[in-house]
């Protein structure tokens, strides 16, 4: 690099010829000492690249040291955990080392995106089921959880795929040491116990299902394990705890005997009842086939914990859109907030959920996480702890009443001991009231929840139902669009119906969230709660758009909301420094009293009693397209789009790529671009310590070209 600044990114040619030299060594399998005195050299100048300890385990696993390699693979896919070059070398290795499983999982990440090598199935029978689930979703989209995109069988003696999802079992996720992983069953409130099952086990394998149907088929994931006949339940002495209790058959015969009680109960098809117990309890069922044992939930509150700490994600709600209308679209949360904190500048990382989820989750840009393209699911290292984690560790319940699918195949809910999820529809009415019947339910203990809603999140207008009071008041003209209405959700155009749609979306919001809200300060004291309001990215459907683009790292398809009231959160109302979203991890940490680690990259805001943010960095990364970046101070913006094409695995050739800096109220306009050595010297050390992991320096391993 330059260190007067005048050029921002400059490549290292001679790492490229070293590189260039092993790879070429490597394909004709010439591992010899002139091989290992250039990796010395490339060494020195690519010192801890993920490309280096590939290249170094390459030559270890040719001479049958596969203990030796493996280390040095395993901190390459820390560093860079998506690629064809790192899966397939950890699968040989892990294979080499008898850990047929994970060799598996790598194989099935190459295979989901690049349809080679094709997985070879040579497991023990005690192995097969969760080798297949395992290879299914390392096969899968990380984004739709618990559906799978294809699912592994052995049909015929031969490796087969087909629709279908994970139901009536566990989710093959790697979980904390001590935590059971998440069972899914079908979510039943207030209704016959088994009619989901019933239905789902009939549907889950068709077209319709997979096509459509898992938009609104709500499920129920808890941390749970499968117990065959007798299974016992210790209850501490003065204490009280309830469990949760699934069926794997229709009508499925349970008993129950205490010193006090001796008596059964029928159970549902996959749907949870719960029991409440005072004392020692054995269980029993006939052992023909297993039930659900859920993690006992002891009852209590602690002085060192909030009674209620509420995440309220709305999806898609752009801050820049509602600065100016938030009194008027949606007056009952505004009000609520008023009397806390709302951050008027706010950015998220990424300009759509995915990677921008799972950076919330854990207070890591997606140049840490890695989670930035939804045709991988590889999960986070558990030394990566989530936000649900952190409060689980408090002795928190932590549930999700209502939310997605995404960020649970990457691990990114892992701490969580309930999520209710749908694929697709989450509207805030059925949320808010899930939500309240979830306080009530379990107000004996402390809760940590998470709600997920999608009323104001755009979508494409091809045959896509709009709100009925949308359609009814706009004219024909600007009612039909044809095929102007098929972009991506991140690329909508600035058109009437799509504004018209965000805003009534924005009113059912606050008609729903607003009676939540209310219910919160009716039953609990100021003391006894901390709420969050955010989203995770803006939209793009209110940017100006003259010359027809769309500019996906603008103000408001990045710009988002958060706004916080509670315990410990001052009454400060707008807030004007600048925040990310990877902020909102920190500042619960600082409120609830989590340790944080120092390798996070969130910051505790000035109002908290931190200190102001310089930069909020909002990166789109998506493979197939150009990398776009926006990097942001309270006074300019530097943005930065690449000629190149980002690669599968997430990286970019920056070589020669030219960022303009703009000031923020003229950001990425023509003729608004502004230089000078201070800015420069300002962004341009930021930004490329950001950029670190993402560079490719044009090193290119080779993959399959077909994929």
């Amino acid at each position: 690099m330059q260190d007067d600044f005048t050029v921002f990114w400059k490549n290292n040619d001679l790492a490229r010829a070293l590189f260039d030299d092993l790879r070429a060594r490597s394909e004709r399998s010439a591992y010899d000492d002139e091989y290992l005195a250039v990796l010395d050299a490339y060494q020195a100048e690519a010192p801890d690249s993920a490309h280096f300890y590939i290249l170094a385990a390459r030559y270890l696993t040719a001479h049958g040291a596969y203990d030796a390699a493996l280390p040095l693979a395993e901190r390459a896919y820390r560093l860079r955990p998506v690629g064809y070059a790192i899966w397939n070398l950890l699968a040989d290795i892990y294979a080499a080392l008898n850990r047929p499983l994970d060799a598996l999982t790598m194989r099935g990440y190459s295979y989901g995106i690049y349809k080679t090598p094709e997985p070879h199935i040579d497991l023990p029978p005690q192995l097969l089921r969760e080798g297949l689930n395992r290879l299914s979703v390392a096969m899968s989209e990380g984004k739709v959880a618990p559906v799978l995109t294809c699912r592994a069988a052995i049909e015929d003696g031969r490796l087969s795929f087909h629709d279908d999802l994970f139901v009536g079992e566990e989710l093959p996720l790697t979980m904390p040491e001590g935590s059971a992983r998440f069972w899914v069953g079908c979510y039943a409130e207030n209704r016959f116990l088994s009619e989901k099952g019933i239905m789902l086990e009939e549907l889950r394998h068709s077209a319709r299902f997979k096509n459509c149907g898992h938009h609104d088929f709500v499920l129920d994931l808890q941390k749970a394990r499968e117990v065959c006949g007798t299974s016992v339940i210790d209850v501490p002495e003065g204490r009280e705890a309830l469990v949760a209790v699934a069926g794997t058959e229709l009508s499925q015969e349970l008993s129950f005997q205490t010193e006090t009680v001796s008596d059964h109960t029928y159970l549902g098809k996959w749907a949870f009842s719960y029991f409440r117990l005072s004392e020692k309890t054995t269980l029993h069922a006939d052992e023909s086939a297993p039930y659900v044992l859920g993690t006992p939930i002891l009852l209590g509150h602690s002085p060192r914990r909030k009674k209620l700490v509420l995440n309220i994600l709305v999806d898609g709600l752009s801050w820049p859109v509602m600065r100016t209308r938030f009194t008027e679209h949606m007056p009952r949360i505004a009000e609520f907030f008023s009397r806390g904190v709302i951050f008027d500048d706010h950015f998220s990382t990424s300009e759509f959920t995915y990677p921008a989820l799972a950076a919330i989750e854990t207070g890591r840009y997606p140049t840490h996480t890695q989670v930035f393209s939804e045709a991988d699911s590889h999960e986070l290292p558990l030394d990566m702890a989530t936000l649900s984690e952190c409060m689980k560790d408090l002795g928190y319940y932590c549930a999700a009443p209502m939310a997605s699918g995404y960020s649970m195949y990457c691990g990114a809910m892992r701490g969580y001991d309930r999520i209710v999820a749908t694929s697709w529809e989450l509207p805030a009415f059925d949320g808010a009231e899930r939500t309240i019947r979830h306080i009530e339910a379990f107000d004996e203990t402390d809760q940590f929840l998470f709600l997920h809603v999608m009323d104001v999140h755009p979508y494409s207008a091809n045959g896509f139902k709009f709100a009925t009071s949308v359609e009814t008041h706009l004219p024909l003209a600007r009612r039909l669009l044809g095929m102007e209405g098929t972009e991506a959700s991140v690329r909508l155009p600035n058109f009437e119906i799509y504004r018209a749609q965000f805003l009534e979306g924005a009113k059912y919001v606050d008609r729903s969230i607003g009676m939540l809200l209310d219910y919160i300060e009716t039953h609990y004291d100021e003391d006894e709660y901390i709420v969050s309001l955010y989203s995770d990215h803006g939209v793009s459907v209110f940017s100006p758009t003259a010359d027809g683009a769309v500019d996906i790292m603008g103000p408001y398809s990045t710009g988002a909301a958060w706004m916080m009231r509670g315990a410990g959160v001052p009454a400060a109302g707008i807030a004007c420094e600048l925040t990310s979203s990877v902020d909102i991890y920190r500042t619960l940490g600082h409120l609830c009293g989590f340790p944080v680690a120092p390798d996070t990259d969130g910051n505790l805001p000035a109002v908290f009693g931190g200190r102001e943010r310089e930069t909020a960095c909002s990166i789109s990364r998506y493979p197939g397209q150009t990398l776009k970046l926006a990097v942001r101070s309270k006074t300019h913006a530097l943005r930065l789009e690449t000629d190149d094409l980002v690669a599968e695995d997430g990286t970019v050739d920056l070589g020669g790529a030219y960022p303009d800096i703009f000031p923020r109220a003229h950001e990425a306009e023509p003729g608004y671009a502004v230089d000078s050595a201070e800015l420069r010297a300002f962004f341009y050390p930021r930004v490329r310590e950001f950029m670190r992991g993402i560079d490719n320096n044009g090193e290119i391993f080779p993959f399959p070209r077909h994929a």
